[in-house]
């Protein structure tokens, strides 16, 4: 091989070894791996507290849950009626458990034990047993930054005293943070006033803590435990709240968040919602918050003992009771009333135009006692 074609090979060879690193730096690099993981379909179960499954004070009412939004009936003091009330609507489902499972609730179910036996006494603790499911949550998980993301669409109304004083929850998302989470609704409702029944003014909605969750793994959100369902403990016992006379001494002390209690003072129904030092105080503990995106194979609501002292002190009276025009009137204030429940109002009747039992309760006291007073006495003769 003669020299000019040695020194021409050497030199092809050189510059194709000089133009490989240059070809390699042109190509384009492989993006990294993501780091996020999406969540779909995920079914958020909560009863907020047993107290939300009771029976109210008031006469032949009750505490419960009905999906989608009530209308407005245009005062205070008024209670539903079942044309009114829904067990489902759009994602959101109102179901009972029945003592194996949970099943989806009726209106007779609303005044029932799982057992199917007639609730007791407000102070009695038995209870419906009742929760809300919203399905179809979506959602992200960053399991680097150790945060998530899930929302929901729906909404729930939350009624006391069968529907004289509720409330609205709306659109709730999670949001995980440092070990820690926080579900958020937007809240409305009416404002009611017991020292003025004229009072009834609709509350625009606020987006506010419903529940704080102290202790949620964000791994648990990605590793196959949604399928059978992940549950927590919001906070309450030990939680403290300003701006409500809250009772800080006992087994039950403690609250729901301080943003929630405040919307809840404007609503007028506060008390139900932090230790006041009443009576149900061990009913108002947060109930065990679900999420879970397989079958519902989550256990039943955990008992909560009846208090060991049951009436010894008031528990929060309902709304004043708007009567309907009449020739007498009386003010009777519920909670103090018997928990035995009076005949039910007739099927026919609407609640804008049924009158509520305690204006029954309070109008035959009163004619009872004008009758007694209208009685001639006979005048004995002196000796």
């Amino acid at each position: 091989m003669s020299r000019r074609l040695l020194a021409a090979l050497l030199l092809a060879v050189g510059a194709a070894g000089v133009a490989l690193p240059a070809a390699a730096q042109d190509q384009p690099a492989e993006p990294d791996a993501p780091t996020t993981t999406a969540l779909e379909d995920v079914t958020l179960r909560w009863g907020l507290n047993d107290e939300s499954s009771n029976r109210a004070f008031a006469p032949d009412t009750y505490n419960f849950f009905s999906a989608g939004r009530i209308p407005d009936p245009g005062r205070g003091g008024t209670t539903i009626d079942r044309a009114d009330w829904s067990s489902r609507d759009g994602a959101v489902r109102v179901e009972k458990w029945d003592g194996t499972a949970w099943r989806r609730a009726t209106w007779a179910g609303l005044r029932t034990t799982s057992a199917g036996e007639p609730l007791g006494s407000p102070t009695a603790g038995t209870f419906s047993n009742h929760t809300v499911t919203v399905s179809g949550g979506d959602g992200v998980v960053d399991p680097v930054e150790g945060t998530a993301t899930i929302a929901w669409e729906g909404e729930v109304t939350v009624l006391y005293y069968s529907g004289m004083s509720f409330f609205h929850l709306a659109d709730p998302v999670l949001e995980v943070a440092d070990g820690a989470g926080a579900l958020t609704a937007e809240v409305s409702g009416y404002a009611s006033s017991q020292a003025d029944p004229d009072v009834w003014e609709p509350v625009a909605p606020e987006r506010v803590t419903v529940a704080d969750l102290p202790d949620v793994e964000v791994d648990a959100l990605t590793d196959g435990s949604l399928d059978a369902g992940l549950s927590w403990r919001p906070a309450y016992l030990g939680v403290r709240v300003s701006g409500v006379p809250q009772q800080r001494d006992g087994e039950h002390a403690g609250s729901f968040p301080q943003s929630f209690v405040d919307v809840m003072d404007r609503l007028g129904t506060a008390a139900f919602w932090y230790s006041s030092g009443g009576a149900t105080d061990a009913f108002k503990v947060a109930a065990p918050l679900t999420l879970s995106t397989g079958e519902d194979d989550v256990v039943g609501p955990t008992p909560t003992a009846a208090p060991t002292s049951p009436g010894t002190t008031a528990a929060p009276a309902p709304p004043t009771v708007v009567p309907p025009p009449a020739t007498v009137t009386a003010t009777v204030t519920a909670a103090a009333a018997p928990p035995s429940a009076p005949a039910p109002a007739p099927a026919t009747a609407t609640p804008r135009d049924r009158p509520d039992p305690l204006w029954w309760v309070g109008g035959s006291l009163l004619l009872l006692s004008v009758a007694v007073l209208l009685v001639p006495v006979k005048k004995r003769n002196t000796p």
